[in-house]
């Protein structure tokens, strides 16, 4: 319910409880003087009737003359007195002057009349009726009462009914001692009967009189009321509303004048209101300037960042970030870092001693899938306040992939430098007594290819020999960098060609080979001897990891306008631990290898800029992928 609304019940409740309760005070004032009037009324006939039967009984009685009509009262001893005259004088004591009064009273009173009555009457036209006996019994049980009083309805007609009380004085006991009576005791009362027809109807016109005076003031009273407060007040608050809803729309273009009509409280009010809106108007603008500044760096951060609220949950993000998940649609919101991490990768990367309070720094992977993961470096700094109660949590995420290839790279390129010193050395060292040995043995042969000894020992030195050949031949071939001569080559021949030079290696160890190739893209540019030294390595590191009746498998597909050619054998697999080794020199699994194998290819397959990728399972087997560019 709006505020006029409310202002126009308040005051028509008000208004209205307001005159009722005068109004009502104002009819029962009004009523009870009618009845007062009555009353008194009642109590001047009773007097006078009274005056009347205290004269007649300070006489004894009254004499007079005698007439046709004249009542004579059967009840007293002498009622009757002849004079000299002759004349005959009838006695009229004051119960008979009382009653003759009470007859006349209802013939020049109209509506109003009395009558005499007693408990202990003689003659029967005193006898009470229920009225006078009710009143009688009030008067006896309650002495220091002296009326006795009440409205009565007679033939549809309203009376009221007035009773006073009737004491036996010294004058009384002449005629009245032979009842019992003694002075001072009830003998009676006088009952007074008023119409009080017009009493009536003057209340029924008044309470008509008074309702719609009421109606009328009320309307006049809430009309006046409610112009005075719609103009003092209800407008100058519908200003002020309105003024307050366009600055809960952020609209604070506006200038609220003060209301001249208002008080000067409210006049003060609405100083105080467009003072309050121009603050307000002016540290709103300041502040969307300072976010927009703050958003802004961090929407064209470099490095990816995300808010969390007081719980760790994140409330928003930067583009960064997104692309930092490869997903710019899906809302981190809700999320904690800690559940787009693997936990097992965090190592902390700075002491946190060396750290200011709630703050962590530290290295981790992100998880993007199942099987790819995201090197990263985390700050992250908690418990940021806001307000006194409200708090938020930083973090900073930078992208380590980069830095990480750079690590691996310059950490190859040590190697390498340190492989082409030390190949040099053997070069000079190894060759010239490789040849020297390798003459003298082909010397002794010669001269002793009779001799049962050397004969018997000749074929383990040969061999010695060549596998100390080929270690210096793999080291030099490393060591001393050739440029890739690009072609246009088929890879199916070019493996059809690796197959050939190891198959009977293959079919000795009841190793099965199985080729899959689908669609035309096998045609590429590259090198054909070193990619064939490549697949030559890639099936010889295949066959050692596999015992007899193992399976190699070569497949070659087309996906996503490139070449993809898998080398996957289902042999021992690779350690977990050893997935980050096995490109460097000189480290093998096996005992008859060199340890050259895969960093030979690894070189190639960089000069060549194909990508490779390698999976593993411990007693699963390996499979080696290959990415070629269409030629």
């Amino acid at each position: 319910m709006n505020l006029t609304r409310k202002i126009i019940l308040i005051i028509g409740l008000t208004t209205t409880l307001f005159l009722s309760v005068i109004f009502s005070v104002l009819t029962l004032r009004y009523n009870k003087q009618i009845e007062n009037t009555l009353l008194n009324n009642a109590r001047t006939l009773y007097r006078m009737v009274v005056a009347v039967r205290s004269w007649a009984s300070e006489y004894e009685g009254v004499l007079v003359k005698k007439k046709e009509n004249t009542q004579i009262n059967p009840f007293l001893a002498h009622p009757i007195l002849l004079t000299q005259n002759g004349d005959t004088l009838v006695l009229k004591n004051p119960a008979l002057i009382t009653r003759e009064l009470s007859e006349m009273s209802k013939h020049f009173l109209g509506d109003a009349s009395f009558h005499m009555s007693s408990k202990k009457y003689i003659n029967p036209a005193n006898k009470p009726d229920d009225f006078e006996l009710d009143a009688l019994n009030f008067l006896e049980t309650q002495k220091e009462q002296k009326e006795f009083f009440t409205f009565e309805t007679k033939n549809n007609k309203l009376y009221f009914r007035y009773f006073a009380p009737l004491y036996t004085k010294k004058s009384c006991l002449s005629c009245h001692s032979e009842q019992g009576y003694h002075e001072g005791d009830l003998r009676g009362g006088i009952s007074i009967l008023l119409s009080a027809d017009y009493y009536q109807k003057a209340r029924a016109d008044n309470l008509k009189f008074m309702i719609f005076s009421s109606f009328i003031s009320i309307i006049i009273l809430s009309v006046i009321l409610y112009l005075g407060l719609r103009k003092t007040i209800i407008r100058p608050i519908e200003g002020l509303t309105e003024a307050a809803e366009r600055i809960e729309t952020q609209d604070y273009q506006f200038t609220l004048q003060p209301f001249s009509h208002g008080s000067l409280e409210i006049q003060k009010l609405f100083k105080t209101f467009e003072r309050m809106r121009q603050s307000i108007s002016s540290y709103l603008t300041d502040l969307q300037l300072s976010e927009k500044k703050y958003r802004s760096l961090i929407e064209n951060s470099l490095e990816a960042i995300a808010i969390g609220n007081q719980h760790g949950e994140i409330i928003e993000t930067n583009k960064r970030f997104h692309q930092l998940f490869n997903n710019s649609k899906v809302s981190f919101k809700g999320l904690r870092i800690s559940d787009l991490i693997d936990k097992k990768s965090i190592k902390p990367l700075t002491d946190t001693s060396d750290l200011p309070r709630d703050t962590k720094h530290y290295e981790a992977n992100i998880i993007l899938d199942k099987d790819n993961r995201i090197p990263v470096e985390v700050f992250e700094i908690s418990n940021i306040k806001l307000t006194q109660e409200k708090t938020i949590s930083f973090f900073y995420l930078r992208d380590l992939r980069l830095r990480k290839k750079l690590e691996t790279y310059s950490l190859q390129m040590e190697k390498m430098l340190v492989l082409g010193e030390l190949s040099a050395g053997i070069a000079h060292e190894l060759r010239n007594p490789l040849f020297a040995i390798s003459n003298n043995l082909d010397y002794l042969r010669d001269r002793l290819s009779d001799h049962k000894d050397f004969t018997e020992i000749y074929p383990e030195l040969l061999e010695s020999l060549n596998k100390i050949h080929k270690i210096v031949s793999a080291i030099l071939d490393y060591a001393t960098p050739h440029p890739p001569e690009l072609k246009r080559i088929d890879l199916i021949q070019v493996i059809d060609q690796c197959l050939i030079l190891v198959r009977k290696k293959f079919e000795k160890a009841h190793i099965k080979i199985k080729q899959e190739f689908v669609g035309d893209c096998f045609t590429v540019k590259a090198d054909p001897h070193q990619i064939e030294q490549v697949f030559v390595n890639l099936i010889m590191n295949a066959f050692k990891a596999m015992d007899e009746h193992g399976e190699l498998t070569i497949r070659g597909t087309c996906k996503n306008g490139r070449t993809e050619i898998a080398i996957i054998d289902n042999g021992c697999g690779i350690p977990p631990q050893d997935m980050d080794r096995i490109f460097d020199p000189f480290y093998t699994q096996f005992d008859s290898g060199t340890g050259l194998g895969l960093s030979i290819v690894q070189k190639i397959l960089t000069q060549h800029k194909i990508k490779y990728k390698v999976n593993s399972k411990v007693g699963k087997g390996t499979s080696f992928i290959l990415y070629f560019k269409k030629a």
